[in-house]
């Protein structure tokens, strides 16, 4: 049983083939998949495929879900793009569907947004997701000092971070708050050592698989679309990083993953 954590199926790069791709992902034993939003535009796409009478149909047998969030890339959007989301958030009708605000954080890497905004989009959807008892989908990029000094102010915060890149220094900070670790294909051609020493000691209990597709597609496959499916080369490249078996490994990644996100 695999969870794609962290994917975005609800873009165009997929519009063409979804058959083929939740096909692909049966194949690969693909059982939930998550779509994350990174505007407010963005998640109600989101959020309205994960309702779309049809989308359930191709994917029959694959349990979907989505998040709202504004990316730290368009925290310039302001508060008018924040009240969107907090409005999308409370909208009963997405309950059940609906299990994470995010992908949200900081990015000191691109900055394509000032800091000051990024801080403040951050904290309003901590709150947000404080309110609604929702957990959160974090993107930290060269930013974690003043991440970890914004969480201090939100010690129940629990969430997973996206795409984790960070050392053992990271993985130790985080293990302080009900933090877990979203590992995807990065790993299985990073040249980063401190990366891989990360994914090592990250306890099995904190640990998620996702894709982050249509970006980052795994080794073997680099250089193709990356899509659900693909998980499985993430996950076969991490069991053997952590000398673990892959069954267990994609067994309680998936226990994780219906924790966290309290999936069916």
């Amino acid at each position: 049983m695999l969870i794609d954590t962290h994917a975005h199926i609800h873009f165009d790069d997929f519009k063409g083939d979804l058959a083929d791709v939740f096909s692909n992902a049966r194949t690969s034993q693909v059982t939930s998949i998550i779509t994350v939003g990174t505007t407010p535009q963005d998640s109600l796409k989101a959020l309205d495929f994960v309702m779309n009478p049809d989308i359930i149909a191709l994917a029959s047998g694959i349990e979907l879900y989505a998040t709202a969030g504004i990316h730290p890339h368009e925290a310039s959007l302001g508060s008018d793009g924040l009240k969107v989301i907090g409005k999308l958030a409370r909208n009963g009708k997405y309950q059940g569907l609906l299990v994470a605000i995010g992908e949200c954080g900081l990015d000191y890497y691109r900055n394509n947004s000032p800091q000051a905004q990024q801080h403040e989009a951050l904290e309003f959807q901590l709150q947000l997701a404080q309110e609604l008892e929702l957990p959160l989908v974090f993107h930290v990029r060269d930013a974690w000092e003043d991440f970890f000094a914004i969480l201090k102010n939100y010690p129940k915060v629990r969430g997973v971070i996206h795409s984790f890149t960070g050392t053992t220094k990271e993985v130790e900070q985080a293990l302080g708050y009900e933090l877990y670790f979203g590992l995807n294909g990065i790993m299985s051609f990073t040249k980063d050592q401190a990366q891989l020493e990360a994914a090592k000691i990250i306890p099995a209990d904190r640990l998620l698989l996702e894709t982050d597709c249509p970006y980052l597609s795994p080794a073997p496959m680099r250089g193709q679309r990356n899509e659900p499916s693909f998980i499985k080369y993430t996950g076969e490249f991490l069991a053997e990083l952590r000398g673990e078996q892959y069954s267990e490994l994609i067994n309680s990644t998936a226990t994780n993953a219906k924790l966290l996100f309290e999936l069916k």
